[in-house]
C-alpha cells in the first residue's frame, strides 16, 4: 500500500489490471444499493480473494461511479425535485413536495458531510486503522444488529 501513500494520506491506486477492477465494480454495483456496507466489500473481498487493499482512494472513485449510476437512472426525479424546489422558491411556495424534499435531503446530508469532514485524517490515513478486516467485521455486525432490530 506504500505506493499509493502521498504525506500520510491513501492518495492513489493500486494497480489491480482490468478484470479486477471490473470484478470490484460489479461487487460495488450488486452491493451499493443493498443495506450491507458496499465500502466494506471493496475491502473485505479483495482480502478474501488475496488481492492487495485497492486503498480508500479506489473505494471512494467506485463510490462516485454508483452515484453517478443512481443519479442517472433517477434523473427524471432529480429534475423534478431541482426545478420543483427552484419554482417553489420562486412562488415562495415553502410547502411545495419538492421544496420539502430538496430541504430533506440537504438537512439529511449534513450530519454525514460534518462526520467526513471531522473523519477524514483518520478515513483516508495511510494504513488507516479502520480500514482493518477486524474493525470493517465489527462494524458489519452492529450495523446487522441495528437493522435487525429496527424490524422488531
Amino acid at each position: 500500500m506504500t505506493d499509493v501513500c502521498t504525506q500520510g494520506l491513501d492518495t492513489g491506486f493500486v494497480r489491480l489490471g482490468y478484470a479486477k477492477v471490473a470484478f470490484l465494480g460489479i461487487v460495488q454495483g450488486i452491493t451499493e444499493l443493498l443495506p450491507i456496507s458496499s465500502t466494506a466489500h471493496m475491502r473485505i473481498v479483495p482480502a478474501v480473494l488475496g488481492w492487495q487493499d485497492p486503498g480508500s482512494a479506489f473505494s471512494a472513485a467506485m463510490q462516485l461511479a454508483a452515484l453517478a449510476a443512481v443519479i442517472s437512472y433517477f434523473w427524471s426525479d432529480v429534475r423534478d425535485v431541482l426545478f420543483g424546489s427552484i419554482a417553489a422558491i420562486a412562488r415562495h411556495d415553502f410547502g411545495d413536495r419538492y421544496f420539502r424534499l430538496a430541504i430533506s435531503i440537504i438537512l439529511a446530508t449534513i450530519p454525514i458531510i460534518i462526520a467526513g469532514l471531522a473523519l477524514s485524517g483518520v478515513l483516508n490515513a495511510c494504513n488507516s486503522p479502520l480500514r482493518g478486516l477486524a474493525v470493517i467485521g465489527w462494524a458489519c455486525i452492529a450495523m446487522a444488529i441495528l437493522l435487525a432490530l429496527a424490524e422488531i
